[in-house]
């Protein structure tokens, strides 16, 4: 028993982003918005910490806020209140000289590879590119870690002097990933990256991740619409509705205890193989509060079939279930 206590311990001190109320809001123009200036309100308030060697999935409907939580991570997006730490230290006090370290460490994996890779480019120049952005210089070195990095995600380094035209679509997003990894990063933020794959070919994709994250002790930052795939990839699972995380737990709690109304009716909408299994579908009745002016009590009250009069008013407080299993429910805070 001790020894699973210092165990969790060891995994819960070893933090790599620190997320503390992070708001992120997009102007929007004049001729869009009526005559009057607004802002649509994409992250609303996540506090969020990611550790080390873990693959933390962020779930939910379109335009709940997931991928633009996932880049504001990396930098990619501008935050307008809150902090992200990375290692402990504050990413918004970084040297320029340090982001470029950070974006060393931290790299995406896009969803389409498609238009990922630019086509004008062979494979040799699209990885060799951000090795010389870095610093590196010797030829001998790049062709070592190209070489490399094309075994690591089962490619032949013959593929190098090819063109991503001549590849399916499964092996253009190896070579993505493949770039993701050349700079041996300790992050890797995967948007979706196989939503636009053939179903046989996802699961070779996810495969892929699960053995790269054990070999190089990677956290890999998940982005998914497919239950299934983040039931079988995930440690841990974060619920978004409306730029908020409503629940978060590890894999098995989410899955076999989802407390959530909302991550009920998620997973009420997965197809059952078994018949065992089977049950009816919740439907999300009522209006979906718009992202433009957001309501001033709790965001999925005017959807949920258990709300209550002070839903209506006021935001609730995350309620602890377990030690790894938080809800932000006032049905379940009594």
């Amino acid at each position: 028993l001790n020894y699973f206590r210092i165990l969790s311990y060891n995994f819960f001190m070893n933090k790599v982003f620190e997320i503390q109320n992070l708001h992120v809001r997009f102007p929007i123009s004049d001729e869009v918005f009526g005559g009057q200036k607004g802002f649509v309100h994409a992250v609303n308030g996540v506090s969020l910490d990611i550790y080390k060697n873990e693959i933390i999935s962020l779930v939910g409907e379109s335009g709940c806020g997931k991928s633009t939580l996932a880049r504001t991570i990396l930098g990619l997006e501008e935050k307008c209140d809150g902090n992200i730490l990375f290692l402990g230290e504050d990413f918004s006090t970084f040297s320029k000289q340090e982001v470029k370290n950070f974006r060393k460490k931290c790299q995406l994996v896009f969803q389409n590879p498609f238009s990922s890779l630019n086509p004008r480019m062979s494979i040799y120049e699209i990885l060799k590119e951000p090795l010389v952005v870095h610093g590196v210089k010797s030829k001998e070195e790049i062709n070592k870690k190209i070489e490399e990095v094309l075994n690591l995600v089962g490619l032949d380094k013959a593929v190098a002097n090819r063109f991503p035209h001549e590849f399916s679509g499964g092996q253009r997003q190896r070579i993505a990933i493949a770039r993701a990894l050349i700079l041996n990063p300790q992050v890797i933020v995967a948007d979706e990256p196989v939503s636009a794959l053939d179903i046989s070919i996802q699961a070779q994709i996810i495969n892929l991740l699960l053995e790269l994250k054990q070999k190089l002790n990677l956290t890999i930052i998940f982005i998914s619409h497919d239950l299934s795939v983040v039931k079988h990839i995930s440690d841990r699972v974060a619920v978004m509705y409306l730029g908020k995380i409503v629940e978060i737990a590890t894999k098995n709690e989410l899955f076999e205890m989802p407390a959530h109304p909302y991550t009920r009716a998620l997973l009420s909408a997965v197809p059952k193989i078994n018949s065992k299994e089977k049950s009816q579908s919740i439907l999300l009745d009522g209006i979906l509060p718009s992202v433009l002016q957001l309501p001033g009590g709790c965001f999925y009250s005017s959807r949920c079939l258990k709300a209550q009069e002070k839903c209506k008013c006021s935001q609730p407080d995350f309620v602890d279930i377990t030690q790894t299993h938080r809800v932000s429910c006032f049905y379940l805070g009594g």
